[in-house]
């Protein structure tokens, strides 16, 4: 359902973006992949300071606005339709066009354009501090931004990627070439580690999507992303990090983190 709503609302580019990365990444046997990930980011992040570049999506101009805000209103007078249609898309494919969506098809080509094209950028910088914790947990001190990344840890030792205190279970490399990428910087390849639980009453709902948009507030969610890349064509890290974590309708922890980490 998360994906759904995350379709059509402003922050529906960086989702585009993040969703890129669940495509292509590649299935490996998930002990010795997940060993081979952790030496990857061993070798990657050495203590000391750095300096993170913060990434983020461009703001869509009037015009594209305008369509997106077309397509809110008429998804809204079109819900049954909308979800019916997103819930038999294969993964990773677009909504087709359908009048139901309030916009002409030239419209809807501009949208298409504009929210497949996007790539993330720098906005901003911070500092930030990784730290080795005895011989093999590394940790993350930023400095006036993105506090949260003091809840991720990497065990080395143990092969353990955590977030607040929740082990993530390794998913697959990746691999975005200039085609491909998710970023201005250019290509990268990396790997990455989530967790995605939904429950109610205790209980684990297998397929979160058939949950009705009425009983959302009984529903408790853990929705967890880590990725973390090498860019093809220097030393710089890219590290992301996405949290949702949700109490009956209760946000407990909403985070989209995107850095590109040089070191001093």
């Amino acid at each position: 359902m998360t994906f759904l709503y995350r379709y059509i609302r402003l922050t529906l580019l960086v989702a585009a973006s993040v969703h890129s990365m669940t495509v292509f990444a590649q299935k490996q046997p998930s002990v010795d992949s997940n060993a081979v990930a952790l030496q990857f980011v061993d070798r990657l992040l050495p203590e000391g300071n750095y300096t993170a570049a913060v990434l983020g999506i461009p703001q869509p101009n009037a015009s594209q606005l305008a369509i997106v805000e077309k397509m809110k209103l008429a998804i809204k007078d079109n819900e049954d339709w909308f979800l019916n249609v997103m819930k038999q898309l294969p993964s990773g494919q677009p909504i087709p066009y359908h009048k139901n969506l309030g916009i002409s098809e030239a419209e809807y080509d501009a949208f298409m354009q504009f929210s497949q094209s996007v790539k993330m950028d720098k906005i901003g910088a911070i500092a930030l501090k990784v730290i080795r914790r005895g011989s093999s947990s590394l940790h993350f001190e930023p400095k006036d931004f993105g506090d949260y990344l003091k809840y991720l840890a990497i065990d080395l030792k143990d092969h353990t990627v955590m977030v607040d205190s929740l082990r993530l279970p390794y998913k697959g490399k990746i691999t975005m070439d200039a085609k491909q990428t998710t970023l201005v910087a250019g290509p990268w390849t990396g790997y990455s580690w989530g967790l995605e639980e939904y429950r109610k009453d205790g209980q684990l709902i297998a397929d979160p999507d058939k949950v009705a948009p009425a009983e959302l507030h009984e529903v408790d969610i853990k929705s967890i992303k880590v990725v973390m890349g090498k860019l093809d064509h220097s030393d710089q890290c890219f590290l992301y990090v996405k949290s949702d974590i949700v109490n009956k309708g209760h946000v407990l922890a909403k985070q989209d983190i995107a850095l590109l980490l040089s070191k001093e």
